[in-house]
């Protein structure tokens, strides 16, 4: 019967492996691409006996979501005494065997495993760090060409010549000299700023005169 179960799984593409986690441990286990089932087989000479039965149905239910399918295999004459609905609900699947056939009575739900989960979520933090990477890029290449143009701007006008020092318009040397006679001046003169003028204007018509 376990040859026959495997020849079943063998020519939908799964393989059977160990299993490596911890708990209850299936009968059988299998692997494909994505997939894992666990079966949990109910020998026919235990069938008798209730508390096997018991045994490998509760069996079943621990497992149930630890794969993605959860199968439990039952003697045809067994099967037909229990009720389909209830592995059902759970999402358990049936296999019926007999001495020469092997059926699928009852298809196992799918569930959808939490390491499906990590690898979908490693596959999305994959893509959004490429893009990071891809956007980190964009500016490094922004960033080199405005420091080269910042850098041809920089030598451009280190190679221009230098501007000539301003020069003033009318640089002033002379300084106004005072008027010796101030002193000798009514006191009502002193500090008078008329006195400098005038004596400038007797000074100029006295070299035009000459």
């Amino acid at each position: 019967m376990r040859q026959r179960i495997r020849q079943h799984f063998a020519n939908a593409g799964f393989v059977e492996s160990p299993v490596a986690d911890n708990g209850p441990s299936p009968d059988m286990f299998f692997q494909g691409e994505d997939t894992s089932i666990r079966v949990v087989i109910l020998d026919e000479p235990g069938w008798a006996n209730r508390q096997a039965f018991l045994n490998s149905i509760m069996k079943a239910t621990a497992l149930a979501g630890k794969s993605n399918r959860t199968y439990l295999a039952l003697p045809k004459s067994v099967a037909s005494l229990t009720d389909a609905r209830l592995f059902q609900q759970r999402g358990i699947g049936l296999f019926t065997y007999d001495h020469r056939n092997l059926e699928e009575a009852l298809p196992a739900r799918h569930f959808e495993m939490a390491t499906a989960a990590v690898h979908q979520t490693r596959e999305e933090v994959d893509h959004r760090l490429e893009n990071e990477i891809r956007e980190l890029r964009a500016q490094i290449d922004t960033l080199e060409r405005t420091v080269h143009s910042l850098s041809e701007e920089l030598m451009s006008l280190r190679r221009m010549p230098s501007a000539p020092e301003p020069v003033e318009a009318f640089p002033s040397t002379r300084t106004l000299t005072t008027i010796g006679a101030v002193k000798s001046l009514p006191t009502f003169f002193a500090g008078n700023p008329w006195l400098e003028v005038l004596s400038r204007r007797g000074k100029e018509e006295a070299r035009i005169a000459r």
